[in-house]
C-alpha cells in the first residue's frame, strides 16, 4: 500500500508486473473533489492550489511480480467484452453560459475559455453540448425582449416572421461558432456535436397564451414542426449544424416562473410524428428526434410512446430516449427500457454532477446503457443573478458552476474542482465502446472501462476519505496503484 512521501510528492503510483508478456505502456491520473456543492465556490472562492489534485500525473513504476495486497480492489478488463458506443461528453451552452463566456473578454480570451472545455489535451476533451431553441431558465434577454424576465421565442406573434435575431444579439450565434472554431484548431482537429431542445413553443401555439406553463394546443403539431425546421435551418446558415434535438425539456413538469410546457405520451407521440414527417420534406433535414428529455421514471411514458409508433411503423422516427436525473428514480429504468426497444439510444440530456459521488453517478448511467452524459450550466458569473432572470440565481439556490467567471470589470475567471473532476472522462473519446471489468464497492473503489482505438481506459471512483490500493488486470499483465480519498483516478493503456 502506498503512503507517506507518495502522498507527499502528490503522486499515485501504479506498479507493473509481466506475466509472461511484455508490459503496455500504462499512464495515470489523479483528481479530487473540493467543496462540492459549496457556495464558498462563488463567495470566498479557495485557491487553485487547495484542489489536491488536478489531473495530475501519476508517476508509472514497474516492478517483480508479488501477491496481491490483501486490501487491494481487484479489476479484471476484458476488452473482447462490449456494449453500447460513446456518443459524447459535454455540457450545455446555453444563455448564462455565454454571457459569463464573453463578458469583459476579448475574443481570444473567450476562445480560451472553450478550449478548456473541447481541447482533448489542453481542456477536458467535451464534443457534446446542449443548446437552448429560445430562452430556458438560465438566461436573461431583457435587453431583446420585452418580457419582464427577458424570455422570448422566434415568432412571438402568430404573423411575425421567424427570426434567431435575438441569438445573434445576446451572443450565443458568436459564441457556438467560436465552439466550432475552436474543435478546428485543435491537434488533431476535434468533431462536436450539437443538440438542442425546446422549453416553451412560441405562446401563440399554447393553452396558457404564454411562455411559462400550458400546454400545446391541439392540432397545433404542424404549426411547431415547422417552427423547428426553420429553426435548424437558421442555425444551418449560421454554419451551425444540429446533431439532434429533443421534442420538449422535461414534458411532464409545467413550471411556474419560467418557460416549459406539458406534453402527455400521446401528444408527444403526436408531436414526434408531426416533426419527423416535417423534417423529411425537401430540403430533408436530418437531425435526429430524442425523447422524453426528462427523469428516469418516465422510462414508461417512453415505452408507451414507442410501443404505439412500432404499432404504427413508425419507431424509426425516434433515434432515442434522454434523460435527467433531479428524482430519485433509479438510472437502472434505462436498462428496463432498451430491454425492450434494443434498437433505441439512450442518452443522457441534462443535469450537474458533483464531487467524487457525482462521477460514481455517471458511471452508473453509462452502466445503464447511455451514450452520453450532459453537464448543465457550464459557467456563471460570480454573482449569478448578473445574467439570470430564472429561479435558479443566486448561491443558495444555484450549485457552483464548474466554470466561474470573477465579479469585476476583467476578464478573470477560475475552475472549480469539479472541472477537474469531469476532466477524467477526456480520455474517452468519441466512438469508444464501454468494455466489462469489474465494478468493485463503493466501500473501496468503483470502476467502469472503456475502449478507444489506439487505447483502454479504466476510471476508478473512491468515495471514501482513505487512500485504496488497486490491482488491475488488462491482457494477463498486472497493474498496481492506489487512489487517494475522495479522489478519482484514470488508467490509460496504450495499445
Amino acid at each position: 500500500m502506498l503512503t507517506g512521501s507518495f502522498m507527499r510528492r502528490g503522486l499515485c503510483l501504479i506498479f507493473c508486473f509481466t506475466a509472461g508478456l511484455s508490459a503496455q505502456t500504462a499512464h495515470m491520473w489523479v483528481s479530487s473533489e473540493l467543496y462540492p456543492e459549496n457556495p464558498r465556490w462563488f463567495t470566498d472562492p479557495p485557491d487553485s492550489s487547495e484542489i489536491r489534485y488536478r489531473l495530475t500525473p501519476a508517476e508509472i513504476v514497474s516492478a517483480p511480480a508479488r501477491p496481491a495486497d490483501a486490501s487491494a480492489a481487484i479489476f479484471r478488463v476484458n476488452v473482447e467484452e462490449t456494449y453500447q458506443s460513446l456518443l459524447g461528453i459535454g455540457t450545455s451552452l446555453e444563455e448564462t453560459t455565454v454571457h459569463a463566456i464573453l463578458k469583459n473578454k476579448t475574443d481570444e480570451q473567450a476562445c480560451e475559455i472553450l478550449r478548456a472545455l473541447i481541447d482533448p489535451h489542453r481542456g477536458i476533451g467535451m464534443n457534446l453540448f446542449r443548446i437552448t431553441i429560445g430562452t430556458s431558465d438560465f438566461s436573461d434577454g431583457r435587453a431583446v425582449s420585452d418580457h419582464p424576465q427577458g424570455f422570448y421565442s422566434y415568432q412571438e406573434k402568430e404573423d411575425d416572421e421567424f427570426s434567431i435575431q435575438n441569438d445573434v444579439e445576446l451572443g450565443i450565434i458568436k459564441v457556438l461558432k467560436m465552439a466550432l472554431q475552436v474543435a478546428a484548431e485543435c491537434e488533431p482537429p476535434q468533431e462536436i456535436k450539437f443538440f438542442a431542445s425546446c422549453w416553451s413553443p412560441p405562446s401563440w401555439m399554447k393553452t396558457s397564451a404564454s411562455l411559462i406553463g400550458g400546454t400545446l394546443k391541439k392540432g397545433y403539431e404542424k404549426e411547431l414542426a415547422v417552427y423547428f425546421r426553420k429553426f435548424i435551418t437558421a442555425y444551418a446558415e449560421q454554419g451551425i449544424p444540429i446533431y439532434a434535438m429533443t421534442v420538449q425539456n422535461e414534458p411532464n413538469f409545467a413550471p411556474k416562473d419560467y418557460p416549459g410546457m406539458r406534453l402527455d405520451w400521446r401528444q408527444e407521440r403526436d408531436l414526434v410524428i408531426a416533426i419527423h414527417e416535417e423534417f423529411q420534406r425537401q430540403p430533408l433535414i436530418d437531425t435526429r428526434l430524442w425523447i422524453i428529455d426528462h427523469n428516469f421514471e418516465y422510462w414508461k411514458k417512453a415505452d408507451k410512446i414507442l410501443s404505439s409508433l412500432g404499432r404504427m411503423g413508425k419507431k424509426q422516427y425516434v433515434d432515442a430516449v434522454a434523460f435527467h436525473a433531479y428524482s430519485r428514480a433509479a438510472a437502472s429504468n434505462m436498462r428496463k427500457l432498451q430491454q425492450r426497444h434494443p434498437e433505441i439510444d439512450l442518452q443522457f440530456s441534462e443535469m450537474a454532477k458533483f464531487g467524487v459521488r457525482g462521477i460514481y453517478d455517471i458511471q452508473q448511467y453509462f452502466y445503464s446503457g447511455s451514450r452520453s452524459y450532459v453537464y448543465w450550466v457550464s459557467m456563471s458569473t460570480q454573482t449569478p443573478g448578473d445574467h439570470n432572470q430564472g429561479p435558479y440565481n443566486d448561491v443558495s439556490r444555484l450549485s457552483p458552476t464548474m466554470l466561474i467567471k470573477t465579479d469585476g470589470d476583467h476578464p478573470n475567471w477560475y475552475k472549480t474542482a469539479d472541472y477537474y473532476l469531469l476532466g477524467q472522462f477526456r480520455f474517452i473519446r468519441p466512438g469508444a465502446l464501454r468494455i466489462a471489468c469489474d465494478f468493485g464497492s463503493t466501500d473501496s473503489l468503483t470502476a467502469i472501462a472503456f475502449r478507444n482505438p489506439e487505447s483502454v481506459v479504466l476510471v476508478l471512483v473512491n468515495q471514501t476519505r482513505e487512500e485504496q490500493p488497486f490491482q488491475a488486470w488488462l491482457d494477463r499483465q498486472s497493474y498496481r496503484g492506489a487512489v487517494p480519498g475522495r479522489s478519482v483516478a484514470t488508467i490509460v493503456w496504450d495499445r
